[in-house]
């Protein structure tokens, strides 16, 4: 099966395509949506969009896309009716099903797609997929992002790894490309959580 394709950074965004795509997105909508932040840098969230019942706005993989229909500040580039990462599984059914029940996905529950427990250093391009039991089944495409403080990677704000062990939600790891070796931005690693708004996403 071939890899997933790696998404290119704008040189600047286009508020009024955004602002296009926005308007034909609707709760149950496919997405790809292309996110850059200075916590995070650059990354790639792919799955179902949702009207997030705490903020009132439409979210992918727990990141608002927009605030009045406008496209949020952190919002790069989007495309409606993506492939739902969930139909490009052979094994479609298991992680689905964790996330209906809100149960953790088993880490064998896929085995053809990569490891979960895949080693993920600071700076690596990586492709991860994801179940939560809120949020459903979706993918980040970004740089991984050490934390000095407690010993987590993270990737567009979800966990990968703790201490070494892959986090509760992650269902598969690929590293696309080391540090170094590719042309996303590198952001440092974190140094404090301190108040940030761009706190990572909890388990």
């Amino acid at each position: 099966m071939a890899g997933p394709a790696i998404p290119t950074v704008p040189t600047r965004r286009n508020v009024k395509v955004l602002t296009d795509a926005i308007a034909s997105v609707t709760s149950g909508t496919n997405v790809s949506a292309m996110f850059l932040t200075k916590r995070y840098g650059a990354f790639t969230i792919e799955g179902t969009a949702f009207i997030s019942a705490s903020v009132k706005t439409l979210t992918v993989g727990g990141r608002s896309i927009e605030q009045n229909l406008k496209p949020h500040k952190s919002l790069q580039a989007l495309q409606a009716d993506a492939v739902n990462p969930a139909e490009d599984n052979t094994d479609e059914s298991a992680a689905a099903e964790l996330a209906g029940a809100g149960a953790e996905p088993e880490l064998d529950s896929a085995p053809d797609l990569a490891d979960p427990a895949t080693p993920v250093e600071h700076g690596d391009l990586i492709f991860a997929r994801f179940v939560d039991p809120a949020y459903g089944q979706f993918t980040v495409t970004g740089v991984s992002v050490a934390s000095t403080v407690s010993d987590v990677v993270l990737v567009g704000g979800w966990f990968v790894s703790q201490a070494g062990s892959p986090a509760p939600r992650v269902v598969s790891v690929e590293v696309l490309a080391a540090n170094g070796t590719h042309e996303y931005p590198l952001p440092p690693r974190i140094a404090s959580w301190g108040e940030d708004a761009e706190a990572a996403t909890e388990y």
